[in-house]
């Protein structure tokens, strides 16, 4: 079976793309704008049709094919979220971003307590909510328990409901070190209510395989800690 394609890119990487752009121009128009980083933190957790102050702002950077309610609710859940990030997580996104640092650099970095390799993961590697949550409780920043509850609930709730605890549960995530992808968040979002079982099953997959890379290299380390107190008390 051929992978469907628009002239000569690949239909799926179009929308990866679409959705890379959507953010960068969401950033920028943060980082330029108070004003427009206002209007768009007002529909933080609000249906679409309670979106008023955002349509200034969103109508020329929503591909135009999402002309529809359910499509445009995504685009704008996340143009509200990354509006709400606070001060601390503005200045650590930036920062990385100067650095030249991926999300997925971080949430490597977080799973397995060494320094980011640099190379660049494929779209389906990179991290998704589930991920997200994982480096939140390797960074100490959740615990485990809440991660894997939120991440079960989720799993069966619908598009509503998801949207409506998003804004809580990136609060709890983002910031402080843990990151999220927001091109992937909003792929996500955008084939939830299509794909809902299988998106659900890359998150708790990407969760606990990030938290048994943390714990692994945590066991590792504390191993080499008591092997170094061992030969430090025979040549004592």
């Amino acid at each position: 079976m051929t992978t469907p394609t628009v002239g000569t890119v690949p239909r799926g990487l179009q929308r990866q793309q679409r959705a890379e752009e959507f953010v960068r121009q969401v950033l920028e128009l943060c980082a330029d704008s108070k004003r427009a980083q206002a209007d768009l933190r007002s529909g933080l957790g609000l249906p679409y049709d309670r979106c008023q102050r955002m349509h200034r702002h969103l109508m020329r950077l929503v591909p135009d094919e999402m002309r529809h309610p359910e499509g445009r609710r995504p685009y704008y859940a996340v143009a509200s979220l990354i509006a709400a990030r606070s001060r601390r997580t503005r200045d650590e996104d930036a920062g990385r971003e100067e650095a030249g640092q991926k999300p997925s650099d971080t949430a490597k970095e977080g799973a397995e307590g060494g320094a980011p390799t640099g190379k660049e993961l494929s779209w389906w590697r990179r991290p998704n909510l589930g991920a997200s949550l994982a480096d939140a409780v390797n960074r100490g920043l959740m615990a485990p328990g809440s991660a894997e509850s939120e991440l079960h609930l989720l799993a069966r709730t619908g598009s509503d409901s998801l949207h409506a605890r998003l804004p809580a549960l990136i609060g709890q995530v983002h910031g402080r070190g843990a990151v999220v992808d927001w091109a992937v968040l909003l792929e996500d979002l955008a084939w939830w209510d299509f794909t809902q079982d299988r998106i659900a099953t890359r998150w708790l997959e990407a969760y606990f395989r990030s938290r048994d890379a943390a714990e692994r290299a945590a066991e590792k380390a504390a191993a080499s800690d008591d092997s170094n107190d061992d030969t430090s008390k025979e040549t004592q």
